[in-house]
């Protein structure tokens, strides 16, 4: 049995640190007195994998059909930058899974940058701005709106979040009133549905919306 000689107490099993000082112990080891877990994967992970492996299969396949047809332009590279985005995300959705809305407003951060990136990387055409931007922040409420209602979250557990994703329709209108968009219509239904949000949240829930505003900048 081994022994701590700073603590003076006598411990089973065949660690080599005692658990109160971490002094080095004494003695002769015996029989481990707990049992060995092997832990097993959890099943999103196996997915993940599962998805990876299917993923780069059909990406080897790309590869293939591309090298054989030079001709048609190297296409594969789309492919391929399309499918590292979709893993980022994805892998950003895994880390994160423990807070929905925290989650669903990282998602709507991502997405809309990777918007701009490949909008201004295929030759800028304004698609990301003029659509995926205030339709993603219209997704983001809406989304968690919607899962704090069916998880049944309590308010504080997602307001802060609410107000991030309507804060978001900032950008949108900044744009509407710089003359930056060629189509209207979706940005002005953002910044309509954020209007509701903090309507909603200063009249239901105006104690608890002021009161995460002090908490979070310390007022």
């Amino acid at each position: 049995m081994y022994e701590c000689k700073q603590c003076h107490i006598k411990i089973k099993g065949n660690i080599k640190c005692c658990p109160l000082c971490q002094s080095e112990l004494h003695g002769t080891p015996e029989q481990n007195v707990f049992p060995v877990i092997h832990m097993q994967p959890p099943l999103s992970q196996k997915m993940f994998r599962m998805g990876l492996f299917i993923t780069l299969v059909a990406l080897a396949v790309c590869v293939g059909i591309n090298l054989s047809r030079p001709q048609d332009g190297w296409w594969v590279l789309f492919v391929l930058a399309g499918s590292a985005c979709f893993w980022f995300s994805v892998s950003i959705a895994m880390k994160k899974w423990h807070n929905i809305p925290k989650n669903i407003l990282w998602q709507f951060v991502i997405l809309s940058i990777l918007a701009v990136f490949w909008d201004i990387k295929t030759g800028y055409r304004g698609w990301s701005l003029n659509y995926v931007l205030p339709f993603l922040c219209i997704g983001a409420i809406i989304s968690t709106t919607l899962l704090a209602y069916i998880l049944k979250l309590h308010t504080s557990e997602y307001i802060l979040y609410l107000m991030l994703d309507a804060i978001s329709a900032l950008i949108p209108l900044i744009l509407l009133l710089k003359h930056k968009l060629n189509v209207l219509y979706p940005s002005a239904i953002c910044v309509s549905v954020s209007m509701i949000v903090f309507g909603v949240l200063f009249l239901f829930r105006r104690d608890l919306f002021f009161s995460e505003i002090q908490r979070r900048t310390h007022l």
